[in-house]
């Protein structure tokens, strides 16, 4: 057997674990349907899950030059109109796990990967649609719409929350839209946080809407507001530079606009925005089928609110890795072994994920100010400015994919 193995999507998950693949004895190639790297969404926490897997390329410490480490979160109460917390266990995490937690712009990370990837030897092909994957004997066929076709051992849907290869192997099915919407962008760090000193992230919850801004360089803002939306608002990603009048109007209305004590200043300087609906799907127990599995995304969409999905994915693909090297060689019998372990081990970790990202989504859009007191005390006298339940989860995903050495 070659051991070849084609993966669909040149995102953020597909470059690494090309990357792993090759570093292991794997012949990985990408396809990806975009014409090149998409310079899209906004920032990036990357936490030790991330750095562990980067580590074990090489490639950690050039990571984290690119960004900014987070060392304490401050959350600020527009209802009750002052600070409700500040929580210093990010700027621990070094000494605790030996990785930081750090902040990056989504891009740049992107670019990065990819770049690297290339150097590596990994062949990339950009304008490459998936329209179907034909499984045969001792091989996988992918088809794409400029009819050229990919024959290789397996294949990895690493294509996203839309992905194609789920919809091959399962049929099409949407994710589901969770009524709430993100407008953000970039911004310079303005005069009211210019004393800050070192990596930070600053939110503020109010009356049906929140706000959060990061340091992802020494002199640029990330920021974000969560607000709820009835109609489905489909994630493209597109960036609209604030020259544009359309890029003025997604920020026309936005309560945070006219918040005091930093949000107003920060979406007043925006250089671009973007805005996209938030989803999820249920977390099914199965995600391949025959010679084919899915990865990250594809897998297991989630919100953002625990910040959990490119780290997820970092999981997927250190433990997906490990046990192809022990399945091989790559027979049916070996995959299917492979793949079903690999299922029962990430399925219920992810489910888990998946369920509070939702439930904190909610929480931070609640309406009412008895409700958004209420949200604000309890976070204020048990969560530091953060969901108690919020906290704890977090503080046990960061130690995977795994404690002690790596078995990669």
């Amino acid at each position: 057997m070659s051991k070849s193995i084609s993966i669909i999507g040149c995102g953020i998950a597909g470059p690494v674990l090309a990357m792993l693949l090759k570093h292991k004895g794997f012949l990985p190639t990408i396809y990806e349907r975009q014409p090149g790297v998409q310079q899209a969404g906004i920032s990036l926490g990357l936490s030790p899950q991330t750095f562990k897997v980067l580590h074990i390329l090489g490639l950690a410490d050039a990571c984290i030059s690119l960004g900014s480490p987070l060392e304490e979160i401050v959350s600020y109460s527009q209802v009750r109109q002052e600070v409700i917390g500040k929580l210093d266990a990010p700027g621990r995490l070094r000494e605790w796990l030996g990785w930081p937690l750090l902040m990056i712009s989504r891009s740049a990370y992107s670019q990065f990967l990819y770049t690297t990837a290339r150097e590596r030897g990994i062949e990339v092909h950009f304008r490459k649609r998936l329209v179907d994957v034909l499984q045969e004997e001792e091989g996988v066929r992918a088809v794409f719409d400029d009819g050229t076709e990919a024959v290789s051992d397996l294949l990895v849907g690493c294509d996203g929350l839309h992905s194609t290869v789920r919809s091959v192997l399962f049929g099409a099915e949407e994710p589901a839209y969770l009524g709430l919407v993100q407008i953000g962008g970039f911004s310079p760090i303005p005069d009211i946080f210019r004393d800050w000193k070192g990596g930070k992230t600053y939110q503020v919850f109010g009356d049906g809407a929140h706000f959060l801004c990061t340091r992802v360089t020494d002199t640029q803002l990330a920021w974000a507001t969560t607000v709820p939306e009835a109609e489905e608002a489909k994630e493209d990603w597109r960036r609209v530079s604030m020259t544009d009048p359309s890029g003025q109007a997604l920020v026309q209305g936005l309560a945070c606009a006219d918040w005091e004590n930093g949000p107003r200043e920060v979406v007043a300087s925006a250089t671009f925005v973007t805005k996209y609906g938030l989803y999820d799907r249920p977390v099914g127990d199965t995600w391949h089928k025959g010679r084919v599995v899915l990865l990250g995304d594809a897998a297991h969409p989630t919100s953002p609110h625990m910040g959990q999905g490119a780290n997820q994915a970092m999981e997927d693909i250190y433990h997906l890795v490990r046990l192809l090297v022990l399945a091989q060689p790559l027979t049916s019998a070996s995959l299917s072994a492979a793949f079903t372990s690999y299922e029962s081990l990430r399925a219920p970790i992810v489910a888990r994920s998946v369920a509070q990202a939702k439930k904190e989504g909610q929480n931070r859009v609640l309406v009412g100010r008895e409700q958004c007191e209420k949200r604000d005390e309890n976070m204020m006298l048990r969560g530091k400015g953060q969901d108690p339940e919020t906290v704890r989860l977090r503080m046990e995903l960061f130690q995977g994919p795994f404690m002690g050495e790596s078995e990669v």
